[in-house]
């Protein structure tokens, strides 16, 4: 792991990220954690590992706690001097509000320099897994800048209030320090677990009770978003209604014979004069001809007041208008079913002598 920085305003969920998704994942793995981390519980952490993931105990690594005070001493990091120091070539160090030891105003020592710059040089002689750090701090533009440079991944953590969502909180990560569109790589919305609060407490003795200051911090308590909601509720309903009545062949049909006003005949399109029946003894051509209707001729399509129609005679001159999605094809190929019989151009009635044709 490089360094990698949590960043988040206070109650974010920064530190319950770092602990589950950094200091349980080392301790599962058999590494030792040195952290500052507010009521850390080392034993919790290894039982919770044994519990969950079946790990044996003599498996596990531990987590070391360190204080404030030790954090900016000269000894605290390897620094490439045959030293002893708090923390061990291999450790991942995970600091919460780092920017009390590497802030913007901090003047930071030469060891500290070297660690941040050859980290991976120190390595555990029986595992060869090199040091990692991991910072905690509420923005990363409050870390120097021998350090924010340095920097790989960040993560920001956002507590997702706004919606009402107390349990949830959102996780976006970018590569490098700088937080722009660009660098950004993903976004991810996590549950808190339960059981990862017992492990820590981000509040001094777990006696800290966060409270909502301002109910307009979520949405969900405006009646604006409710009125909203509602509409757009009543608009998608009367949209639905209206798509399925304008499509619905039964509404143009009883239109049609009513005599709707308003509706003009449209010029009718050329007859075609109806074939004679082949072969008797055809079956399948006998069947096909006594499908075909004798009653109603497709005579043409009429558009009046922004509708379609399809116009058909019928004898005595009765007009019949239907619902184009009846048909099929174009022009003289049209073809359409309409109780249970079959519509074309010509057929319907043959015209008698003396008729009109």
């Amino acid at each position: 792991m490089p360094i990698n920085t949590y960043t988040g305003l206070m109650g974010s969920g920064k530190s319950y990220e770092c602990v589950s998704s950094v200091i349980v994942p080392a301790v599962k793995a058999g590494r030792r954690v040195v952290t500052n981390v507010d009521g850390i519980d080392s034993d919790a952490i290894r039982a919770y590992c044994h519990e969950k993931f079946g790990m044996p105990m003599e498996q596990l690594g531990e987590v070391v706690h360190c204080t404030n005070d030790d954090v900016p001493q000269a000894s605290f990091l390897p620094h490439g001097q045959d030293v002893d120091t708090f923390c061990q070539p291999g450790d991942i160090i995970c600091i919460d509000e780092a920017w009390r030891f590497w802030g913007t105003d901090c003047k930071l020592l030469p060891e500290h320099k070297v660690f941040f710059r050859e980290h991976r040089h120190f390595v555990h002689p029986d595992t060869k897994v090199s040091c990692d750090l991991v910072l905690m701090v509420q923005d990363i533009s409050d870390l120097h800048r021998t350090l924010r440079v340095v920097v790989e991944v960040t993560f920001r953590t956002t507590k997702i209030k706004t919606l009402g969502w107390n349990k949830t909180y959102r996780v976006e990560m970018w590569e490098g320090y700088k937080l722009t569109a660009k660098g950004r790589v993903s976004v991810e919305v996590k549950r808190y677990n339960p059981k990862i609060f017992p492990l820590y407490s981000s509040y001094v003795g777990g006696a800290g009770k966060e409270l909502q200051v301002d109910s307009r911090q979520s949405v969900l308590r405006s009646p604006k978003v409710w009125i909203g909601a509602i509409g757009v509720v009543i608009i998608f309903g009367f949209s639905m209604y209206f798509v399925i009545d304008f499509f619905s062949a039964s509404r143009f049909k009883k239109k049609a014979e009513l005599g709707q006003p308003g509706l003009t005949s449209a010029a009718p399109a050329p007859l075609a004069k109806k074939p004679e029946a082949t072969t008797a003894g055809a079956t399948g051509a006998t069947s096909a001809v006594s499908s075909i209707s004798n009653t109603w001729r497709l005579v043409g399509s009429l558009q009046a007041q922004g509708k379609h129609f399809i116009v058909l005679e019928g004898q005595g001159g009765r007009i019949r208008l239907e619902h184009p999605s009846a048909f099929m094809n174009a022009g003289g190929a049209m073809v359409g079913e309409i109780d249970g019989q079959r519509i074309t151009v010509w057929s319907g009635a043959r015209p008698t002598a003396g008729a009109k044709p």
